[in-house]
């Protein structure tokens, strides 16, 4: 058999034992199970909360029909939609007010003067409203007393500019962004951990002995690699894909081609992200014999881990910051932040371009270091290889 063949083919099969024994189990089912049940129940519960477009709805007493249309053209201009209903008395609204089935009401009395009603403290938007609607109502009555109608005025020429360019969906595609890097950083501590102790396991069970007796170091830790990564991949686009189709159930998205594609760059810096820790983790735990070593081998492997989430959590309000630029070119901190940054528009071509490079080096480097010390520390057995050893692995001096 050829040579590149055998070794695809070992690779393939450790690769299919990993993602077969850890589909199998139990807390891996549940785990899944429980996460996808909290995403559809809340988006349905954050759905019925927000209740969609809110309508505030506004009694007029004593005016025109004209008076209440333009309450509700002005709600329109205002982001507010309000429902404008005419009442015979003060008093109907009043008490409509007092039982909270209206916002507000205004009452216009015989003498011309206006009274807005409400029930504890009127909404500042609607108290705008009325406010402006009122002015204008009196303007054009003064007019119309002295022979000039209001409409044959020439209209008020207002014009609005932008410094930039609108982001269509920015919050829904930031959204996207920060949920699937949150998603990564679980893959990450969860896909990372199984690869770490499964090399413990393996290791001091004997049974990498026997495994070794047909497969090469290195088959060994890519077969691993590969299976768990496989199994965390379909785990994070499963969630995303759920997340994603009950948002959209739900109103709570709309799923525009560039909130998609937001999401799919998520998958390709996941895949990055996901190698270049599941090669460290494996590393972490070659380098132990039992798993009460674990956590301190893998100890710096997290605090990089929990420092990229906080980059990405806390930098999303500081995207244009000297800092959160200069990590968005720092691997492992650039699987979060770019994007996110690719979301917001806040780069461009080359700069994720020049990143996604930057990533693709630092795994390669980070699987070479992690093959070193795989291989030459697998069959180590009792007490825990030490920082220095590992150094002298890395460059060749053991």
């Amino acid at each position: 058999m050829n040579p590149m063949n055998s070794t695809l083919s070992n690779i393939l099969l450790v690769a299919g034992r990993e993602i077969t024994t850890r589909a199998r189990e139990r807390s891996f089912i549940v785990s899944t199970g429980i996460m996808l049940a909290v995403i559809i129940i809340g988006a349905v519960v954050w759905s019925s909360l927000s209740g969609g477009e809110s309508v505030e709805k506004v009694a007029v007493v004593g005016g025109d029909v004209s008076l209440s249309q333009a309450i509700e053209a002005g709600g329109d201009a205002a982001g507010q939609r309000i429902d404008a209903v005419t009442l015979p008395d003060p008093a109907a609204a009043r008490a409509r007010v007092a039982d909270g089935d209206l916002s507000a009401a205004l009452v216009v009395g015989p003498d011309g003067r206006y009274a807005a009603i409400s029930k504890n403290g009127m909404d500042p938007t609607i108290e705008g409203v009325l406010r402006g609607v009122v002015a204008q109502h009196d303007l054009a009555s003064a007019l119309s007393a002295r022979g000039v109608d209001a409409a044959s005025l020439p209209p008020t020429r207002f014009i609005t500019e932008r410094t930039q360019e609108a982001k269509p969906d920015q919050a829904q595609r930031i959204t996207v962004a920060l949920v699937g890097s949150i998603l990564l950083i679980m893959a990450i501590m969860m896909g990372g951990l199984m690869v770490a102790v499964g090399v413990v396991e393996e290791k001091s069970s004997r049974i990498v002995e026997l495994l070794l007796s047909s497969v090469r170091p290195l088959q060994l830790l890519w077969g691993k690699i590969l299976g768990i990564g496989a199994i965390s991949l379909g785990q994070v686009v499963l969630i995303g894909a759920t997340a994603l189709i009950a948002g959209k159930a739900t109103g709570l998205l709309t799923l525009t081609g560039t909130a998609t594609a937001v999401f799919a760059a998520v998958i390709v810096w996941f895949l990055l992200g996901f190698l270049f820790f599941a090669a460290l983790y494996a590393a972490t735990g070659a380098m132990v014999s039992r798993q009460e070593e674990l956590n301190s081998s893998s100890a710096p492997l997290t605090l990089l881990v929990m420092a990229a989430l906080y980059s990405g959590t806390f930098g999303i309000q500081a995207l244009d910051s000297t800092l959160i630029q200069t990590l968005s070119w720092i691997p492992p901190f650039s699987a979060v932040l770019m994007p996110i940054r690719i979301a917001t528009g806040d780069t461009d071509a080359a700069q994720v371009i020049g990143t996604l490079a930057l990533m693709i080096v630092a795994c390669l480097a980070a699987v070479w270091i992690a093959s070193r010390i795989y291989t030459l520390s697998i069959l180590r057995t009792g007490s825990r290889i030490k920082w220095g050893e590992v150094a002298g692995m890395v460059t060749g001096r053991k």
